[in-house]
């Protein structure tokens, strides 16, 4: 399951419940709470909302300044080499992705409010092929 900030869109009836893992006071499950099987998907996140004019050195020394980063990767167009606004960073220690959720979800940067959340890369086919 892919994990984003965007509110839920429903064709059916409303109800009082919500599907998915728990979450923390930012609506981001704890890379702690997600019982996933391997410790990749407890340390590598989305990063949603980013300035268009960030550069990659601003974002790997952003959520470098948490803790060290085995990768991190701001997504940009491939035909002009705009950054597309979101980015993906793989932390070492899942204390570290713990951390920068904790830390930077909701930070402002410029115009925009920067929204970081476990990436769960194995379920992403379900949100496709349900």
């Amino acid at each position: 399951m892919l994990i984003t900030m965007e509110p839920q869109v429903s064709n059916g009836p409303t109800s009082n419940t919500t599907n998915g893992p728990a979450s923390n006071s930012r609506n981001c499950p704890s890379p702690m709470q997600t019982g996933a099987a391997t410790d990749d998907s407890k340390t590598n996140l989305i990063v949603n909302y980013l300035p268009q004019n960030m550069t990659q050195e601003e974002f790997r020394s952003l959520f470098g300044s948490i803790g060290e980063i085995e990768s991190c990767k701001l997504v940009r167009d491939k035909i002009t080499g705009q950054s597309l606004g979101y980015g993906f960073v793989n932390y070492i220690d899942p204390k570290d992705a713990e951390k920068a959720i904790n830390t930077l979800n909701g930070l402002r940067l410029q115009t925009k409010t920067i929204k970081s959340c476990i990436h769960f890369v194995h379920d992403c086919f379900s949100l496709i092929f349900p």
